[in-house]
């Protein structure tokens, strides 16, 4: 019997979570999915979330549920998020956030590292109301450059929809039958850079900071950004060699929108 007849053991997890005035009013969990809320003894309410299966791979299944009533929160991960090699189907994430009555959310998880002949279907929902607030930072690393592992192919495909009462305003997109090595060196992609962060910026109250962003952006031999505003949002991209570079510049740019430069705890620990 060869390893595509075998049938693989397969990790599932669900996670349900809402938080309404800053105290937390349902917590759900299944399977490999945690969550804890730290006290750090801040202004700002912290949700670390915990896949206890240490990785994702084929066939692997995680649903999350947010709803995020009059609260200030940052949203951040345990750790990076390993998606592994596998056989048969994609894994399946989807993640549903719903920010009501004047909310505040900072959406920080950890890189998101793709290994060779990862296999991977991701969607990730956002759904505010008019006057509640979003930043969302999501980081992808081609392979563990630090292992010297270099990313030759793997299955990807990544949807992102931010709607304001129901109605959209924004989308992103990467689908590719198969993602290979040639994206990477491309000029026109990712040009030879293995790291890669977009934020994505909505809401007056975190649009009204962004007068001088520009100052706070990382362009040298080993990094380069920028950024975008209309339609009352703003979105960077950065490109970068490695994780390790990407890093230090997302946290220059999140030094700007917290208070004191103090960026919360759950995103650096």
């Amino acid at each position: 019997m060869n390893i595509s007849q075998k049938k693989l053991e397969k990790s599932k997890g669900s996670l349900e979570i809402k938080i309404k005035d800053q105290n937390l009013q349902k917590l759900f969990q299944q399977g490999a999915l945690k969550a804890l809320m730290p006290d750090f003894h801040e202004n700002l309410k912290q949700l670390m979330l915990i896949n206890t299966a240490g990785g994702i791979t084929s066939g692997d299944e995680y649903d999350y549920e947010f709803e995020i009533d009059r609260t200030k929160l940052c949203i951040s991960t345990q750790a990076a998020e390993k998606i592994y090699s596998g056989f048969g189907n994609p894994a399946n994430l989807e993640i549903n956030l719903n920010l009501l009555n004047n909310s505040s959310l900072f959406w920080l998880p950890k890189e998101l590292i793709l290994f060779n002949n990862c296999n991977l279907k991701r969607k990730i929902n956002f759904n505010l109301s008019k006057d509640s607030n979003l930043l969302l930072c999501e980081n992808i690393i081609f392979g563990r450059t630090s292992m010297k592992e270099k990313f030759e192919r793997g299955y990807f495909s990544d949807f992102w929809n931010i709607k304001i009462d129901d109605k959209l305003i924004h989308s992103e997109a990467i689908n590719t039958g198969l993602f290979e090595k040639k994206y990477l060196n491309s000029f026109s992609t990712l040009n030879n850079n293995s790291a890669v962060a977009t934020i994505i910026i909505v809401g007056e109250k975190f649009l009204n900071k962004a007068d001088n962003l520009s100052e706070t952006l990382t362009n040298n031999e080993n990094t380069t950004s920028n950024y975008s505003h209309w339609d009352n949002k703003l979105i960077l991209r950065l490109l970068s060699k490695d994780s390790y570079n990407l890093k230090f510049a997302i946290d220059k740019i999140l030094s700007y929108f917290f208070e004191g430069s103090k960026i919360p705890k759950v995103w650096n620990i």
